[in-house]
């Protein structure tokens, strides 16, 4: 049974059920296979209040966001363009998939290279890639996406399904997340989590505004809601964390480099950091920045929920 959260992900989307019920009946009238019922233009409104319509289902569709090659993958898509060297993992699209490299900074991408691509569909980040929708727009209709929570990470995924054709798929997908983050959910546990991020004197947390935040409030004590501001990715000092006093940390750094030193064992030296619960009890747990911080699918909040479960104790 198809299940669905309210999110703005897929705001609207719109497949026109008169043109595709004359194209059915027409099809069965002439002994097609039917197919064509799926043919009929999809309209959507994406995160920024942009219209787009697609003349009929698409699978030719570059990927500016981490959450894009998601649920490519997840509906046995391949994107074919990329930009997050996270797609070349095996758990998504992997090493050896067609896709050309979007190069470019973020949200000053290479247009040129999405054009080469020939894409059908360009899917990016709202709040990030708004700049690039005239350019990209040459080549083909920009959607821009901004999930604020789990529930519309699975949102979003349904979308791609309509989008590809691939409904059946994305349901089932879908539907098992959302029965995985629902039994989570009736054993959870009263310990006070934390998913934060970044360098020394420079921190940020997931607040309950993000697709890790809202996760983790599912599963247990996840008391950051940003203090009121707008930006779910909040800065956060030492001495704030030390205010909550969680029981486990969950830690991201931000590095161009493999070997940087992990950010618990840079935080170590900190009084505050060092009389903190969690590192008292060796419960501050590095995990894979890529993954918690880009990743934003349900491919990626699995695995967020892989370390969550292990780290909590969720296996009832």
């Amino acid at each position: 049974m198809r299940k669905s959260a309210p999110g703005r992900v897929a705001s609207a989307v719109v497949v026109a059920a008169l043109a595709a019920s004359l194209a059915a009946c027409g099809s069965e009238a002439s002994g097609g296979s039917g197919e064509s019922g799926s043919s009929g233009a999809i309209t959507v409104t994406d995160d920024t209040g942009v219209e787009i319509t697609l003349d009929g289902p698409v699978d030719r569709i570059a990927c500016l966001t981490m959450i894009c090659v998601d649920a490519l993958t997840e509906v046995g898509i391949t994107p074919v363009a990329y930009r997050e060297p996270l797609a070349l993992d095996e758990r998504y699209a992997g090493p050896d998939a067609d896709m050309r490299e979007i190069t470019g900074g973020f949200g000053e991408e290479n247009v040129e290279d999405v054009v080469l691509a020939a894409p059908d569909l360009v899917i990016g980040l709202a709040g990030a890639q708004d700049g690039l929708r005239d350019a990209v727009e040459e080549a083909a209709p920009l959607l821009l996406v901004e999930p604020t929570s789990w529930q519309e990470s699975v949102d979003f995924l349904r979308l791609v399904g309509d989008l590809t054709g691939t409904e059946e798929v994305a349901d089932e997908a879908a539907d098992a997340f959302t029965e995985r983050v629902e039994h989570l959910a009736e054993h959870r546990t009263d310990l006070v989590t934390l998913s934060m991020y970044g360098e020394p004197g420079s921190l940020g947390v997931d607040t309950v505004a993000t697709p890790v935040g809202s996760l983790l409030a599912e599963v247990g004590e996840y008391p950051w809601d940003g203090g009121g501001v707008d930006d779910p990715f909040a800065a956060i000092a030492v001495e704030q964390i030390a205010a909550l006093d969680p029981d486990v940390v969950f830690v991201q750094a931000f590095s161009a480099s493999s070997d940087t030193e992990p950010l618990a064992e840079r935080l170590a030296t900190d009084p505050q950091w060092a009389a903190l619960r969690a590192a008292q009890d060796d419960r501050v747990v590095e995990v894979e920045a890529s993954v918690w911080a880009t990743g934003r699918g349900t491919i990626s909040l699995g695995i967020v929920l892989d370390t969550v479960e292990e780290e909590l104790g969720l296996h009832a």
